[in-house]
C-alpha cells in the first residue's frame, strides 16, 4: 500500500478545521455588516400621547374633549441605528386635527404624526392609528336623586323591611348631551333568600334614560358607583282605627250605623316589644258639642304612636257621623251652680241651650233635668266678676248632649 506524502496527510488533517473557521468568519462578518452604527434599521415606538387640540374660540366657548383616557399611537421610525435609538415618545409629535371644530358632537379626526427631534436623522415609516373618533361637548354637572326601589328582596311572612342609603343624591358630570340623558340614577341589588331580620348590600348605581334602558357610558364620571343599602327589617301587624270623643252622652252606643271610618285599619311596623304594646291606632277627638242633628263628614288626622311606622301609607281617616234621624230640642237651664271649691254669685240666671239626642229621649227630657256647672278650670284661680264655660250635665238620661258651648258671668271668691 502506498503512502501519502506528508502535505496530503497534513492537508487531510486540517480540513474540518478550514471549513469550520470559514463560518466563523462568515458570521463575524454578518454580524458587524448588521450591528455597525451606520447602517439603517427600523425601530417602533408605542404609547405616543395624541395630542387633539380644540381651537382658542372652541375653548373660549366652553367646548371639551371627551375621552376615558389620552389616546396612543404607535410609531415606526427608521434610520441608521445611532440615531433611531436614541429616539423617544418625546421626539415625536402626534395630532388629531381637531381645529375645525365648533360644535358640539362626535368626530372622526385625521391624525398626523411629525418629528419635533434635533435628531434629524430618521424619519417616521409609518403610524397607526390614522383616524381617532372624539366626542366635543360642554361639560356638565347634575345631581339626582338615588331611587331606592331596585334593591330587591324577599321577607319572612309577617315581616315589613324598606330600604335606607348612606346618599340620598348622586353627582354626574361629563358632556352636556348625555348627561342630559339621564331619566333616572337607581341602586340596583338582589339579596338572596327570605329576610326577617337586618342586611346590608352592595349596590349598583345604574344611570337609566327615559326608556328605561341603562346608559352606559365610560365619558361620564359618578361621585360614586356602588352604594351601602340597609335593610331595615321589622315585625308587622294590622291595627284597628278607633276613634275618640269629647263631651260624648255616656249611654250613645256608637258601633252602629251612627259611625263609619274609613279606613277602619291601619298596617304598622316596628320593634317587637313596640308592635306588642299597640292595639289600635286613635283619630283626632271628636267633640261632641260640635255636633247637631244632620249628617256630618269629617277628615280626621291619625295618630301614628311612637317608635311605629306607617305601612298603609294614609295620616287622615274619612268619617262620617250620621245624627240626621236624631231630634232637637232648646230648653231653658236655670240650675247653674258653682264647683266645689268656690263661692260667689252666678249673675247669669238661666242659659238655651239646645240638646240633640234619639227623638224618643228628646221627646221625653224636659229642663228640670239639665244642669249647668261653672267650669273653672281655666281660671288660674281668678276672682271677681268673669265670665266662665258651664258643663252640661243630664239627669235620668244618658243618651243626649249640648249643641255649642255656654257662658254664663259669675263673681267668684275662692274659699
Amino acid at each position: 500500500m502506498k503512502k501519502k506524502s506528508f502535505f496530503g496527510r497534513l492537508l487531510q488533517k486540517n480540513y474540518a478545521l478550514f471549513i469550520f473557521a470559514v463560518l466563523i468568519s462568515m458570521i463575524v462578518w454578518v454580524y458587524m455588516s448588521f450591528s455597525s452604527p451606520n447602517t439603517d434599521a427600523t425601530y417602533t415606538i408605542s404609547d405616543v400621547p395624541i395630542r387633539v387640540d380644540l381651537s382658542e374660540d372652541a375653548v373660549k366657548e366652553g367646548l371639551e374633549v371627551f375621552t376615558t383616557s389620552t389616546p396612543k399611537a404607535t410609531v415606526k421610525v427608521s434610520g441608521t441605528r445611532t440615531v433611531i435609538g436614541s429616539v423617544t415618545e418625546n421626539d415625536l409629535t402626534v395630532a388629531a386635527a381637531a381645529g375645525s371644530i365648533t360644535s358640539a358632537g362626535t368626530f372622526s379626526l385625521d391624525v398626523n404624526a411629525n418629528k419635533r427631534s434635533a435628531l434629524g436623522n430618521f424619519t417616521i415609516s409609518s403610524y397607526s392609528p390614522t383616524k381617532l373618533s372624539v366626542t366635543v361637548d360642554y361639560r356638565k354637572s347634575s345631581e339626582f336623586l338615588i331611587d331606592k326601589t331596585g334593591v330587591e328582596f324577599e321577607l319572612e311572612e309577617g315581616y315589613f323591611g324598606s330600604v335606607t342609603l348612606p346618599y340620598s343624591t348622586i353627582t354626574v358630570s361629563g358632556p352636556q348631551t348625555e348627561v342630559l340623558s339621564i331619566s333616572k340614577v337607581i341602586a340596583e341589588a338582589k339579596v338572596p333568600g327570605k329576610l326577617k331580620a337586618d342586611k346590608e348590600v352592595d349596590a349598583k348605581v345604574v344611570l337609566k334614560d327615559e326608556s328605561g334602558d341603562e346608559i352606559s357610558s365610560d365619558l361620564l364620571e359618578l361621585s360614586f358607583t356602588t352604594v351601602k343599602a340597609k335593610i331595615e327589617v321589622l315585625p308587622e301587624k294590622t291595627v284597628p282605627v278607633e276613634p275618640v270623643y269629647v263631651n260624648k252622652p255616656e249611654g250613645l252606643d256608637m258601633t252602629g250605623e251612627y259611625l263609619t271610618i274609613s279606613p277602619k285599619e291601619l298596617r304598622l311596623a316596628a320593634a317587637e316589644d313596640v308592635l306588642d304594646g299597640v292595639t289600635s291606632v286613635k283619630l283626632e277627638a271628636i267633640d261632641f258639642s260640635t255636633l247637631n242633628n244632620v249628617k256630618h263628614k269629617k277628615k280626621l288626622s291619625i295618630s301614628i304612636p311612637d317608635g311605629c311606622k306607617n305601612l298603609s301609607g294614609t295620616t287622615t281617616a274619612d268619617v262620617t257621623l250620621d245624627f240626621s234621624g236624631f231630634a232637637s230640642k232648646t230648653l231653658t237651664v236655670e240650675q247653674i251652680t258653682l264647683p266645689q271649691g268656690y263661692s260667689g254669685e252666678v249673675n247669669t240666671k238661666s242659659i238655651e241651650v239646645t240638646v240633640i239626642g234619639p227623638k224618643d229621649d228628646v221627646d221625653k227630657l224636659t229642663a228640670s233635668q239639665v244642669s249647668a256647672v261653672v267650669d273653672t278650670s281655666g281660671s288660674s284661680g281668678s276672682t271677681g266678676s268673669v265670665e266662665m264655660p258651664v258643663t252640661i250635665a243630664f239627669k235620668n238620661v244618658d243618651t243626649c248632649w249640648a249643641y255649642e258651648a255656654y257662658q254664663v258671668n259669675v263673681s267668684l271668691t275662692k274659699k
